[in-house]
C-alpha cells in the first residue's frame, strides 16, 4: 500500500530542491582549491569556458564565466595540469553538478615552458631570430617612442636616465597595457601606431620584472610577428636581466633593464659636446684647406684665360664652316633621296597588283592540279594496303582454322590444350567448333 502525505506534509518543487542543494554547497564548498587534468575543453561564443578536469579516479565539470576568464593570459587546453579556486555549486535548471571557477593557475610552470620552446623553435625556423633580420640601431637617435604602461615605475626610469644623460632626446610615450589577456593586442597595436609616425628613429618597448605569467603577453605570436613586421628598430627591454622572451629574440637588440635600453641609445651630454667641438674643428680645416686649393686653381685659370676678342673670331669662323658643311650636307641628302625616288617609281610600275594577282591564280591552278592527283594517289595506295591487311588477317585468324575442320579444346579454367600431357581422365573439356561448342568428357587418353 502506497503511503499517502498527510495534509500537514510540505511538498516542494523541484526547483525548490535544486536551489536549496545549490544554497548548501556554495555555502559549506565555497573557495575550494582543487588541483586536476583537463579531458575535454570548449571555449563557448558567448566567452564562457567550459571543461572537465579529472584525476586517476573521478572527473568534475566545471564553468568559468566570461567576466572571470577575461583576464587569464592563456587558453587552457587538453592536457594540462591545473589548479582551479572557485565553488561547488549545481546549475538549478538541469540539477548539474559542477565546479564555478574563479580563478586558473598552471600547475608548476611546464605547460607555459612547453609552449614557450614550441614558438621559439617555430620562430627561429622561419628565419625571424637571423641576424641579417635585425635593423640598425641609429647612433644618435632624436626621437623615442616608448611602448610601455603609463603607470609604472619603468617610464621613469627611462626618462631619469635619458634627462641625466641625454637631455636633448625627445620621448614619447605610446601607452599600453604589458599585462593581462588583451595586452598583446595593446601591443601590437602600439607598434603598428608607432611605424606610422616618420618622426620616430627607433622604439623601445619595456616592462619591469614579474613571473612567467606576468611577462606571457611578450611570448605571444601577434607580438613576435608585429615586431618583426615594425619598419622602425625596437629595442627589447623586458623584466630583469634573466628574464628572457620570445619578445627578446625577435627584436633588433635587447636590453637587460629598461634603464639599461636608455642608457644604450644615449650619450653623456659632456662628451657629446666634445664630439661637436671636435667635429667643428675638423669641418673648420676643412673648409680652410678648399678654399686654398680653389684659390690656387683660380690663380692657375687665370693665366691661361684668353682675350675675348680672339675667342669671339675663332667662335665665328668655326660657324662659318659649319655652314658650308651643312648645305653641302643637305644638297647631298636631296640627290640621294631623288635618286631613290626615281628607283622606288620604277619598282612600283613593274609591281602592279594585276601582274602580281594573276600571277598567283596561275600558281593556285597548278597546286590545286597537283593537290587532287596527289590525294587519288594516296587514297589508291592506302585502299591496297587495306585489301591485304584484310587478307593476312583472314589467314592467321583462328576462325579461319576452325572452317578447315579444326577446333580449340579447352578445360573448365578456359586453358587452351595442346597436348594429353595436360589432362586427366574424367576431366571435362570443352572444344569449340566453326559453329558451336561441344562439352566432353576425358575417357582415355593415347599417346602417339
Amino acid at each position: 500500500m502506497n503511503q499517502v502525505p498527510s495534509n500537514n506534509t510540505e511538498i516542494v518543487s523541484v526547483s525548490d530542491i535544486n536551489n536549496l542543494a545549490k544554497g548548501l554547497l556554495e555555502r559549506d564548498l565555497s573557495n575550494v582549491w582543487i588541483q586536476g587534468e583537463i579531458s575535454s575543453f570548449t571555449a563557448h561564443g558567448s566567452g564562457h569556458w567550459y571543461f572537465t578536469i579529472k584525476d586517476k579516479k573521478s572527473s568534475l565539470s566545471c564553468v568559468m564565466f566570461k567576466f572571470e576568464n577575461q583576464n587569464i593570459i592563456f587558453e587552457p587546453k587538453v592536457g594540462d595540469e591545473l589548479i582551479l579556486n572557485g565553488n561547488i555549486s549545481i546549475y538549478a535548471p538541469s540539477g548539474r553538478y559542477q565546479f564555478n571557477v574563479k580563478h586558473i593557475e598552471v600547475f608548476g610552470e611546464g605547460a607555459l615552458l612547453k609552449a614557450f620552446e614550441e614558438l621559439k623553435r617555430k620562430l627561429d625556423n622561419e628565419g625571424l631570430f637571423h641576424a641579417d633580420k635585425k635593423k640598425d640601431i641609429p647612433p644618435l637617435p632624436r626621437s623615442i617612442a616608448v611602448i610601455t604602461s603609463e603607470t609604472g615605475a619603468v617610464l621613469r626610469d627611462i626618462i631619469n636616465v635619458l634627462r641625466r644623460r641625454s637631455p636633448f632626446i625627445k620621448l614619447t610615450l605610446i601607452e599600453s597595457q604589458v599585462q593581462g589577456k588583451t595586452a598583446d593586442q595593446e601591443i601590437t597595436s602600439a607598434i603598428r601606431k608607432a611605424n606610422n609616425f616618420s618622426e620616430f628613429d627607433l622604439i623601445i618597448l619595456a616592462r619591469g620584472g614579474g613571473s612567467i605569467e606576468d611577462l606571457w603577453c611578450f611570448n605571444m605570436e601577434s607580438v613576435a610577428r608585429a615586431i618583426a613586421e615594425s619598419e622602425l628598430p625596437i629595442i627589447s627591454a623586458i623584466g630583469h636581466e634573466t628574464d628572457f622572451t620570445i619578445s627578446d629574440f625577435v627584436s633588433d637588440l635587447r636590453a637587460p633593464t629598461p634603464s639599461a635600453a636608455a642608457e644604450i641609445i644615449s650619450q653623456q651630454h659632456s662628451n657629446l659636446l666634445d664630439s661637436i667641438s671636435r667635429l667643428k674643428n675638423e669641418i673648420s680645416n676643412i673648409f680652410v684647406n678648399q678654399i686654398k686649393n680653389l684659390k690656387d686653381k683660380l690663380k692657375n685659370k687665370s693665366a691661361l684665360l684668353r682675350h675675348p676678342g680672339e675667342r669671339l673670331r675663332e667662335t665665328s669662323q668655326k660657324l662659318d664652316n659649319l655652314e658650308l658643311r651643312m648645305r653641302d650636307l643637305l644638297s647631298n641628302i636631296s640627290l640621294g633621296k631623288k635618286g631613290s625616288l626615281e628607283t622606288n617609281l620604277s619598282r612600283l610600275k613593274s609591281s602592279s597588283p594585276l601582274t602580281l594577282i594573276k600571277t598567283q591564280q596561275n600558281r593556285i591552278k597548278v597546286n590545286s592540279v597537283n593537290l587532287n592527283n596527289s590525294i587519288k594517289v594516296n587514297i589508291e595506295e592506302k585502299k591496297k594496303a587495306y585489301l591485304r591487311n584484310i587478307s593476312t588477317l583472314e589467314a592467321v585468324s583462328p576462325l579461319s582454322v576452325l572452317s578447315r575442320g579444326y577446333s580449340i579444346i579447352t578445360d573448365e579454367e578456359k586453358n587452351i590444350i595442346t597436348s594429353s600431357d595436360q589432362l586427366k581422365v574424367k576431366q571435362k573439356i570443352k572444344a569449340r567448333l566453326e559453329e558451336g561448342q561441344v562439352l566432353a568428357e576425358v575417357i582415355e587418353k593415347i599417346d602417339e
